[in-house]
């Protein structure tokens, strides 16, 4: 019996060390995940939603509120274009973790929805991405989920009520 529990013991000892410890996300991911999410920000208030789906991975998934997922650049370009032309947004990132080539972005979000009269309306939303490391070193969005933080029906607000860049009137 003690011979079995001790080859027993050295057989899990042997699967622990050929496991791979995690290593995270250096601080250099981190800088190129934020260059890239202000480059999502600024290509998405030129509502160039061709160049923004290009920030994805040409099989990634997006999961807009109140609506089915969304997958690939071409239906997510598509989709942007139906859905948000005309809209502004600012982004207030929150985390961003990850290990290898997988990152996590959390964050909150102000989409300036015009209301028809010159001005917007501020949906107070938040949003989670999945973002792989590409072989050139970008890191593309592989999955994004977006919701608002407004119940159904609610007006929209006068601001942006977190420390993000105010749009401008139209």
């Amino acid at each position: 019996m003690i011979p079995k529990l001790v080859q027993t013991a050295l057989i899990a000892t042997a699967l622990t060390a050929c496991q791979t410890t995690p290593t995270g996300i250096t601080e250099e991911d981190r800088l190129a995940i934020e260059t890239s999410s202000r480059n999502w920000v600024e290509i998405y208030n030129q509502n160039d939603w061709e160049a923004l789906s290009k920030l994805f991975t040409p099989d990634a998934t997006i999961m807009p509120p109140n609506g089915p997922a969304v997958t690939g650049r071409a239906a997510i370009a598509e989709w942007e274009r139906a859905n948000e032309t005309g809209f502004q947004i600012a982004f207030k990132l929150e985390t961003i973790d990850g290990d290898g080539d997988t990152a996590y972005v959390r964050g909150r979000s102000c989409v300036f929805i015009p209301d028809g009269t010159g001005g917007y309306g501020v949906d107070v939303g938040k949003f989670l991405e999945v973002r792989e490391r590409q072989s050139d070193g970008a890191w593309l969005i592989k999955a994004d989920i977006f919701n608002s933080d407004l119940g159904v029906g609610a007006d929209l607000l006068d601001a942006c009520p977190f420390d993000a860049p105010q749009i401008q009137s139209q």
